[in-house]
């Protein structure tokens, strides 16, 4: 196909000056004009030179597509497009070198979506699905496997397509949020913010907008003549005449997250952008965990290195999650992401003011995650479950004493007991996060979440009095 060109003709497609009337990828060609004349102009130019190259085109896989201008009703009478006399179909959706193309609706790109996003959900089903074979999809390897699998699916041509209207974003954002909340254990009510900052993971909008970014610091770096360059400068000044386009609907991605996109941006400039959109990812996902009443426990978290050094990172894959313990882990999950059966969450659940969301053991306090942990003493049972834990607690200490003495506040700790005296003393945020710094310390303290959610969720719910609802939604 090196040596194939189409005669040129007035109504072929210009991009930035450069005509284009076909374009060849290995054996396959899509030839494209402005006109139904100047595309069966190709069309013959095209069986002619494969007659002298002793080939033939074959007709059972040659369609063709028509584009109209957004708001232009289509024709009822189509024009017919022959190639050896044989009429060819015209289509609207075409696979072409991978990438779904379609003439339906004012959107070229929702058919490609849409069948991403249905791609991207059976293949998280079959990620669940081997469960059923192999056993528990630990959060570590289920990251891996989102990834290799789901990730590609849901950012496949975002070069192309660029980041995607909301509608599109929508759809996707839906199996990106279900595979997670699995894969966590969390329930479909749980806040969208957990499930990226105890992943690591980056919510698909920002991912497909640092993407398509970095795809247009790639098409900076190529040469004027090359086409995909020509491209860029045609949508650019499409663009500038409020055409809708690549360029257009990426610059205003960028300025949804309060930042702009200048016509003579460089590759520099736009390296430099995406360092300021991962900062203001951070400081919106930040910001959403500061701001809810329900993340009270994450608001104090502290994580700690392998030398003891404090750190609080936004997102991060958290060691917890690698609990070994299936129900263990899920339970400390939902404790520390308020996606539990405390009265604090179902008394919100039903309108009640937080104050009114007593313990059902000592109508005392809150029932919230610390006092049920760590406060309340009304139940016998409770206070064995909590005994045990000390122990087992004092038990592994023992073992972790090498790590433990690099935190700060545990440096004076000169054994199990000591170590355990001086958790007892800390408030009750600071040692959990001081106990998650270990990883035996952090199974240690997954079964006792477990132990003791198991045991409220076995107690009757509480009964409010119509009084001590809300009409509205409280703020906590």
């Amino acid at each position: 196909m090196s040596d194939f060109g189409s005669t040129a003709h007035p109504d072929d497609v210009v991009l930035a000056s450069s005509i284009i009337s076909h374009l060849e990828h290995a054996d396959d060609v899509a030839l494209m004009s402005t006109t139904a004349a100047g595309l069966q102009s190709h069309l013959n130019t095209l069986a002619e030179w494969a007659a002298h190259n002793q080939m033939e085109v074959n007709t059972k896989k040659t369609v063709v597509m028509i584009f109209y201008p957004p708001r232009r009703k289509v024709p009822q009478e189509l024009p017919q497009y022959t190639i050896y006399g044989q009429v060819l179909d015209i289509v609207q959706e075409y696979r072409y070198v991978g990438t779904l193309l379609s003439s339906k609706g004012s959107n070229p790109w929702d058919s490609l979506i849409a069948a991403s996003t249905l791609s991207a959900r059976r293949a998280a089903n079959v990620c669940f699905f081997v469960e059923s074979r192999t056993g528990q999809l630990p959060p570590w390897e289920g990251k891996l496997l989102y990834q290799a699998q789901i990730d590609s699916r849901l950012t496949y041509a975002v070069e192309v397509t660029g980041v995607g209207t909301k509608k599109q974003i929508e759809s996707l954002e839906a199996v990106q949020l279900t595979f997670l909340r699995r894969l966590l254990g969390l329930q479909t009510r749980s806040q969208r913010c957990i499930v990226f900052t105890e992943t690591g993971l980056w919510p698909i909008r920002f991912r497909r907008l640092s993407l398509t970014l970095g795809y247009l610091q790639y098409l900076l770096g190529l040469p004027v003549s090359h086409y995909a360059r020509a491209a860029l400068h045609q949508t650019m000044e499409n663009a500038t005449m409020r055409c809708s386009g690549w360029w257009y609907d990426l610059r205003s991605q960028v300025e949804s997250v309060g930042l702009s996109l200048p016509v003579d941006v460089t590759a520099e400039g736009v390296s430099d952008l995406i360092s300021r959109i991962r900062t203001h990812m951070y400081r919106e996902i930040g910001a959403e965990v500061d701001t809810s009443p329900k993340l009270e426990l994450l608001r104090t978290r502290v994580e700690y290195d392998k030398k003891g050094q404090p750190s609080t990172p936004v997102l991060a894959f958290r060691q917890y999650l690698k609990v070994k313990n299936k129900a263990a882990r899920y339970s400390l999950t939902r404790l520390l992401l308020s996606d539990h059966r405390l009265a604090v969450e179902t008394g919100r659940w039903q309108g009640v003011e937080r104050e009114k969301r007593k313990c059902r053991l000592c109508n005392n306090a809150v029932e919230e995650p610390l006092h049920a942990l760590f406060r309340c003493t009304a139940s016998d049972a409770l206070l064995q479950i909590r005994a045990r834990f000390w122990d087992e607690c004092q038990t592994t200490c023992g073992e972790a004493m090498t790590s433990l003495r690099l935190i700060s506040s545990m440096r004076e700790s000169v054994d199990a007991r000591s170590a355990r005296l001086r958790l007892e003393l800390m408030s009750p945020s600071d040692r959990i996060f001081v106990i998650l710094a270990d990883s035996r310390l952090s199974s240690v303290f997954a079964t006792f979440a477990h132990r003791v959610l198991t045991f409220f969720d076995d107690l009757p719910p509480r009964r409010y009095q119509q009084d001590d609802r809300q009409q509205d939604q409280d703020d906590g």
